[in-house]
């Protein structure tokens, strides 16, 4: 089982990292890794380290607009925040 380059798995967490997202350690033999809010540390998803030069950022940059809207992200609303959202400031209630 080849292990990912060092290049690809950098780049994914630069990509993540504009949105307010940290790679954590490898969960599953050097394949996944868990994306934890930078903020708070919560588990806001998984990614592979499977992706072409340049796809983390494409992925990244086209989910913007839904951190920015709170849809994707963590509930703590960093991420909301981080992506440029207009909305209320993260902890504000309705």
């Amino acid at each position: 089982m080849a292990m990912p380059s060092e290049g690809v798995v950098q780049e994914i967490r630069e990509a993540y990292a504009t949105v307010g997202i940290r790679l954590d350690q490898p969960a599953t033999y050097g394949t996944y890794y868990r994306l934890l809010c930078e903020a708070c540390g919560r588990m806001v998803g998984n990614v592979g380290d499977r992706l072409l030069p340049g796809m983390a950022r494409e992925i990244v940059d086209a989910q913007r607009p839904l951190y920015a809207a709170g849809l994707l992200g963590c509930p703590c609303g960093h991420q909301r925040d981080r992506a440029g959202s207009p909305g209320p400031p993260a902890g504000a209630r309705s």
